[in-house]
């Protein structure tokens, strides 16, 4: 099952790799926006939801080092490791990466943790996707559980309450759901959230 989605950054937006270019501190990533901080994404989003209990009837171990993810997982997988992987389980769920062409590059300033004031001399040029851009990328889902299903859209979902990149805020819409594929799963009450963008 595939969903094709839009997505639109809302600020500026820099998916960083270690910079070839001499004048640039952060460079934007030589893949554009991979799949794989796309899905890392999604995970970590729906993953927080799970654990703040803002979606019920789904399980997430919270965890991230390998070593905890297996001790969590001694009485079975949670629902968030099954769609997404885990040591040892690839998972079932698969993301595109999107291209990227227009980057422009911006100078900002470092902030003090602390006192949350700007680094006297501490400059940096990052190379951004300007705001409002649109792309598309896809989803693909290799199962037809109603449950991974679910969990894929709700991932989607409050990953526009999340960010991506370096503190991106992103907005995003599914504007292809096959109606035959989705017969089966009737209760899917989320996908009427997903068919436009919430943040106008």
């Amino acid at each position: 099952m595939k969903f094709k989605v839009s997505l639109k950054n809302l600020n500026s937006l820099t998916v960083g790799n270690s910079s070839r270019i001499a004048h640039v501190d952060i460079g934007f990533n030589d893949m554009g926006i991979p799949g794989s901080a796309i899905k890392g994404a999604m995970r970590t989003a729906i993953s927080w939801a799970i654990g703040n209990g803002l979606l019920q009837g789904f399980t997430s171990c919270g965890q991230v080092n390998p070593e905890k993810i297996i001790d969590a997982h001694k009485n079975g997988a949670c629902d968030v490791c099954k769609l997404y992987g885990y040591p040892n389980h690839e998972g079932v769920l698969r993301v595109s990466s999107i291209k990227v062409d227009d980057v422009k590059v911006l100078t900002r300033v470092s902030i003090k943790d602390e006192t949350n004031t700007s680094k006297e001399g501490a400059l940096f040029k990052q190379e951004v996707i300007p705001p409002e851009r649109e792309f598309t990328f896809e989803v693909e889902l290799f199962s037809d559980d109603c449950r991974m299903i679910e969990l894929t859209l709700f991932s989607l979902y409050f990953l526009r309450f999340w960010r991506l990149g370096r503190g991106g805020m992103i907005d995003l819409k599914v504007d292809e759901m096959k109606a035959d594929e989705m017969k089966k799963c009737p209760s899917l009450e989320v996908k009427k959230y997903l068919g436009d963008w919430l943040w106008q």
